[in-house]
């Protein structure tokens, strides 16, 4: 079920499904779950986040399969409602979201290579989420395979798993004489998140060539 419903919304409009999302859904208060799920996939519509609010929610498959954007294209920007407005602004910060998670995923895949970057977990936890995220795309751990060196191979050698999980990755390493923490979009973010985080890219002290990329996108 999961290869199907993944190939599926491989065809569909999700940026304009994401648009849709974030006009219905801002002005809400929702659960925890459902509402990490929404704020993923409108943050980064792709598949692999798609998958992940439809298994949160199965009702948002019928609007991702019928999203289109070809009428917003053709009606000039002054004759669209209210409810198209900042369609423009949307779609760059959706483009931009996924670009920056690539030129992120590929950093890290060429440092991790070269061991200038380690890839880590918190110790106590089992990381059943990050299996089941994936699980969700596909990719599931052969029965040989030891579980972290799995979700690390998978997880850095591949850019879709990679966004499966890119609101459970925290990058962390020093700068300017202190810790410094980012995510998957390349924003900074504090400790909080390093500890809530599931997957830990340890940038030591190499941080200068990865501030470059953040800062040429």
């Amino acid at each position: 079920m999961s290869s199907k419903l993944f190939k599926q919304l491989s065809s569909c409009n999700l940026k304009m499904a994401a648009f849709s999302i974030v006009k219905a859904f801002s002005e809400g208060i929702y659960k925890r779950e459902f509402a990490a799920a929404i704020d993923l996939f409108t943050k980064l519509p792709c598949p692999e986040t798609a998958v992940n609010l439809i298994y949160v929610c199965p009702d948002f498959l019928k609007p991702m399969s019928s999203a289109d954007d070809s009428f917003i294209k053709i009606t000039p920007i002054e004759h669209r409602g209210p409810f198209f407005q900042g369609f423009e602004k949307w779609m760059a910060s959706f483009d931009r979201n996924l670009q920056v998670v690539q030129k992120i995923h590929s950093y890290l895949f060429k440092e991790a290579s070269k061991g200038e970057v380690r890839v880590g977990f918190h110790g106590m936890r089992d990381q059943a989420i990050l299996f089941q995220r994936l699980e969700r795309i596909g990719i599931k751990k052969g029965f040989f395979k030891e579980g972290r060196q799995f979700l690390r191979d998978s997880i850095t050698k591949n850019i879709s798993p990679f966004r499966a999980v890119c609101d459970l990755i925290c990058l962390h390493g020093i700068h300017n004489g202190k810790e410094n923490f980012w995510n998957t979009l390349g924003k900074k973010v504090d400790a909080q998140f390093y500890l809530q985080a599931e997957i830990l890219y340890n940038l030591s002290l190499n941080v200068e060539p990865f501030l470059q990329i953040l800062e040429q996108t």
